[in-house]
């Protein structure tokens, strides 16, 4: 983690953190369900899963917050996960 600073402060016998989060997409998929119509139909639907997490942008520290599920239409203009397709990949094998 070279470049970070520690977001830990003491003072005395006092120690707290403070960290500047942003989340990120680790993983998005498409996966359909089957969905009711207001007739109480079943009606096949697509929606898109995230994997997200929580990174602080000064000290690089990573906790995760779990996943997040929406329709493809919210999806198309969610800013995480667009910074996440458009973020560059490691060539596949390495």
């Amino acid at each position: 983690m070279g470049g970070f600073m520690s977001c830990t402060r003491h003072f005395l016998n006092f120690h707290w953190e403070r960290h500047s989060w942003h989340e990120r997409v680790t993983l998005a998929e498409n996966v359909a369900a089957e969905d009711t119509s207001m007739w109480g139909r079943p009606v096949n639907r697509e929606f898109v899963r995230c994997q997200k997490e929580q990174v602080c942008t000064a000290c690089g520290e990573v906790r995760s917050s779990g996943s997040c599920i929406c329709d493809t239409a919210h999806a198309e203009r969610c800013a995480v996960r667009l910074a996440w397709i458009d973020a560059p990949r490691p060539p596949a094998g390495v």
